[in-house]
């Protein structure tokens, strides 16, 4: 499972005032955890130890955070554009957990592991040409090394 990383998610507000006691109320009756969205990912949880953060889904603008009367976090992360299945939906929460919200459990379980990769745009040249089947990248350094050699130029060795 190798998932595009979104490079424009939007960093979490502090939630107050009417928003806060209806995430709070929200947290109390359908929140999930770090680990159980990990468990749905299928991605190992790296962190042990600590209250574990609440996190609920909101049709909100945007994401937040808050603190309960208990002490514990709650971020609430906005549904809109998430995925519809897991284990993608799951990932995709994870990430916003972790460069949106900063959540520390969350960065530690999916950084490193190759679960998302940097998207590819023209501003990289070769490596998107050779990545949407154009010319560019390893593919056309063959393609013109097979030339030169029909043509009857000497191959370049490296000293």
């Amino acid at each position: 499972m190798v998932y595009r990383s979104n490079l424009e998610i939007p960093a979490a507000r502090a939630l107050g005032g009417d928003e806060r006691a209806r995430i709070i109320r929200l947290a109390a009756s359908r929140a999930t955890t770090v680990p159980a969205l990990c468990s749905r990912a299928g991605i190992r949880y790296r962190v042990s130890g600590g209250p574990q953060a609440r996190v609920v889904l909101w049709n909100g603008p945007g994401h937040g955070r808050t603190v309960d009367d208990e002490g514990r976090i709650v971020y609430a992360v906005d549904r809109n554009g998430l995925p519809q299945r897991d284990p993608e939906r799951a990932a995709r929460i994870l990430e916003v957990l972790a460069y949106g919200c900063f959540d520390y459990a969350a960065r530690e379980s999916i950084c490193g592991r190759g679960i998302f990769v940097y998207p590819l745009t023209p501003d990289h040249g070769r490596a998107w040409l050779a990545e949407i089947g154009r010319r560019g990248g390893r593919a056309r350094t063959a393609a013109k090394a097979s030339t030169s050699r029909a043509n009857g130029a000497r191959r370049a060795t490296r000293r």
